[in-house]
């Protein structure tokens, strides 16, 4: 049997461990999010959610300093860019292709670029100020601003 000491001693171990794992999970979460990053060279110190919509979704060619603002996408299919679109933008990527569809076919705009992978698009925004893409913030190199959490 049991006493209520040890009883309780078992019920606060518990949970503890179920705090630290919850934290755990927290902290997995936070290096894994999807951030909106630029090159170190690039003066953008953030941007709203908006800005970042208008120049991903070509409403907007510029950064708010004037400057000419570049998006690149990871590639087509992967799953940071079905999360970058959800998360950040709040669409699917189903709305995201019926709307470049729309613009491209009536000549009033352009998708972003698609790089194939992570690397190299970190070494595409990391050496052109003008590119803005996203990349979990765990990946993140010292070349790269966030401006967007």
């Amino acid at each position: 049997m049991i006493s209520g000491f040890s009883h309780c001693l078992c019920v606060l171990l518990a949970c503890l461990l179920m705090q630290s794992e919850g934290l755990a999970d927290e902290s997995s979460h936070k290096a894994n999010k999807m951030v909106v990053v630029v090159s170190r060279a690039n003066p953008v110190q953030s941007l709203s959610k908006s800005q970042v919509e208008d120049i991903f979704l070509g409403k907007s060619l510029a950064f708010p300093d004037g400057r000419r603002a570049v998006p690149v996408d990871q590639a087509e299919g992967s799953e940071e860019r079905g999360r970058f679109y959800t998360e950040v933008l709040g669409r699917t990527a189903a709305q995201i292709r019926t709307h470049w569809s729309r613009l491209v076919f009536t000549g009033r705009g352009r998708p972003p670029r698609s790089v194939g992978s992570r690397e190299e698009l970190v070494q595409v925004i990391a050496n052109d100020p003008q590119s803005i893409g996203y990349i979990e913030r765990h990946l993140i190199d010292g070349s790269l601003r966030v401006v967007l959490e």
